[in-house]
């Protein structure tokens, strides 16, 4: 990955995570290319195939190669959840990738999340009424994926015993 921040010692758990998908039959998204710069001020980049990303440039945002699979996939969805920008979307030359999904979100039919308050960000950045169009957006990152998790939260636990009285 070049000189693109990664984090060592979540590799093994990223890999299990990929081999459980694999073994239940789960189709997994990964992008297939990157947008590359040498540094974040860049004043613009170059899509890359994901595993040619040249030593000394980091991927700072996905590319139009994995925007189009993505889009593809959602046409299909009947639930889409997004949690995490794709990019580096504050900066202008990165922002093409997470907008591209935040676009191709909103124009599916499927119930469409998003979590996380760098993705709300992300989403309202996108302009051309997107988060409008979005079923619910929520800042709370954290807690979205503890609720799809399963686990109990406070706050929902005091709705739904308010609910059943």
């Amino acid at each position: 990955m070049g000189a693109s921040l990664v984090e060592g010692d979540k590799l093994a758990l990223a890999r299990t995570i990929l081999e459980k998908a694999r073994d239940r039959g789960v189709e997994l998204l990964l992008p297939v290319d990157v947008v590359v710069a040498a540094r974040t001020e860049a004043a613009g980049g170059e899509a890359v195939d994901v595993d040619a990303v040249p030593a000394g440039r980091m991927a700072l945002d996905i590319g139009p190669k994995t925007v189009a699979v993505f889009a593809r996939s959602f046409a299909d969805a009947k639930t889409i959840f997004w949690n995490g920008p794709m990019g580096l979307f504050e900066k202008t030359p990165f922002a093409a990738g997470t907008f591209g999904v935040a676009r191709a979100m909103s124009e599916s039919k499927a119930f469409t999340v998003v979590g996380g308050g760098d993705s709300a960000a992300a989403v309202r950045a996108a302009g051309g009424g997107i988060a409008e169009k979005m079923r619910h957006i929520s800042t709370g990152g954290g807690a979205s994926l503890e609720l799809i998790e399963g686990k109990s939260l406070p706050g929902i636990e005091v709705l739904r015993t308010a609910a059943a009285q």
